[in-house]
């Protein structure tokens, strides 16, 4: 039940976005509104159905060709779920700062919507949500972000992936200004493949 529950909730968005194109509709144009896909209040739903069972969540992390694991409790994971739900993805921000795209693969019967923003200021600069064909609708499979973070003399790019109702990971890479470079990886499972 729960399952049909979310394939609607995430079919009308993503029906919408594929029918109207990379531009927007006359609706959208007349009342001003976007209907961007809610990014931010499907991973919070995904987030709150990890704290919703009793699961054993595993966080594996990756330095200089070393990975940790171990298992982590619903607060950490709270924790770290949180580099997902940015403030560039509240309704305001989102959808006066970032403009949409959509493409269909028949031969996958996958959508992917993109967003993507001119901004610089902002950290967060794309957002890829990928839908697959289930029964009777697209259910989301999985939700790519890309952030760039100036802090002082460093240069941070987060790339961050959320597989629906099954992991998520987050690939940090630091360029600091005497040109060297650092790459961590973090991975949180909670639903094994």
């Amino acid at each position: 039940m729960r399952k049909y529950f979310i394939s609607i909730f995430i079919a009308a968005p993503i029906f919408h976005a594929c029918k109207s194109g990379p531009g927007e509709n006359e609706a959208q144009k007349q009342n001003g509104k976007k209907d961007f896909f809610p990014v931010a209040g499907y991973i919070q739903s995904e987030i709150n159905y990890v704290d919703s069972l009793p699961l054993g969540i595993v966080k594996y992390s990756t330095h200089d060709d070393r990975t940790d694991s171990s298992y982590i409790q619903a607060a950490a994971f709270d924790l770290l779920a949180k580099d997902f739900i940015c403030e560039e993805l509240r309704p305001d921000i989102f959808e006066n700062e970032f403009s949409e795209t959509s493409f269909i693969d028949e031969t996958t019967q996958s959508t992917t919507l993109t967003y993507s923003t001119k901004n610089d200021k902002l950290g967060l600069y794309r957002v890829d949500v990928l839908a697959t064909a289930g029964e009777g609708s697209n259910i989301v499979s999985s939700i790519y972000l890309e952030k760039a973070i100036h802090k002082n003399d460093t240069l941070i790019i987060k790339k961050l992936l959320w597989k629906t109702k099954k992991s998520f990971q987050i690939v940090t890479s630091k360029q600091f200004a005497n040109k060297s470079h650092d790459v961590e990886q973090l991975k949180v499972v909670w639903d094994p493949e």
